[in-house]
């Protein structure tokens, strides 16, 4: 069913006939995806720039299945009840590398629900808890614990408010598209490894900038 239900989307990715690795395809869509939805909360020249570098390198009979992709991508988060590591999964399937992912529903989540049980009664209380994820991957921890709260029968939409920081630059965007699609009030920060310096940083739509009721996961 799994494979299934990406199904389209992988073979989209192969739309040159082995001309680029599915992996570069999958990269280059990611960037572009999340520079695009990004734009449209706060627009960013250099942004946009490394959007139009990426795109002008494909062919213009290429450039469509972009669009295509998009489509289906937006397809596939629809179709999610609840917050699901989606594109660590295809990331997964299509380089073969390991992401921590969200636990699916036959997986014993009551054990992360005890663990987050605390953290749990303070955003009840506060309605406005904040979490920090360092080295996000994918976000797949942020949307476990967003499932974790609906469990107990919270709202992550308003409940959770997240920072989200990595030093990869596709680990920023998955995350970000993945916070975009399931409601995540977020910001997300691509930082330098080595200096630390900050050198992107992207907000959701719900994202609010506060401070106080500071987590980390």
């Amino acid at each position: 069913m799994e494979n299934k239900k990406y199904e389209l989307f992988i073979n989209l990715l192969n739309f040159s006939k082995g001309k680029y690795s599915t992996e570069k395809v999958f990269k280059d869509f990611i960037s572009l995806f999340a520079i695009s939805l990004s734009n449209k909360v706060v627009f960013n020249k250099k942004n946009s720039d490394k959007y139009e570098e990426i795109y002008q390198s494909y062919k213009k009979e290429e450039q469509p299945y972009f669009y295509a992709l998009s489509t289906e991508l937006t397809r596939i988060f629809c179709n999610e009840k609840d917050p699901y590591d989606v594109l660590g999964d295809i990331y997964q399937k299509v380089t073969k590398s390991n992401y921590l992912k969200l636990l699916n529903n036959n997986s014993p989540l009551q054990e992360v629900g005890k663990k987050l049980q605390g953290i749990i009664n303070i955003n009840k209380k506060t309605n406005n808890g904040n979490m920090i994820e360092v080295n996000c991957g994918s976000g797949a921890m942020i949307l476990a614990y967003a499932s974790t709260l609906k469990m107990f029968k919270l709202d992550y939409k308003k409940d959770l408010q997240v920072t989200a920081i990595d030093t990869d630059i596709i680990n920023v965007f998955m995350t970000y598209i993945q916070m975009w699609f399931f409601d995540i009030a977020a910001t997300v920060i691509l930082v330098d490894e080595k200096s630390n310096k900050e050198l992107m940083r992207l907000y959701t739509p719900a994202y609010e900038d506060e401070e106080e009721n500071l987590m980390v996961a």
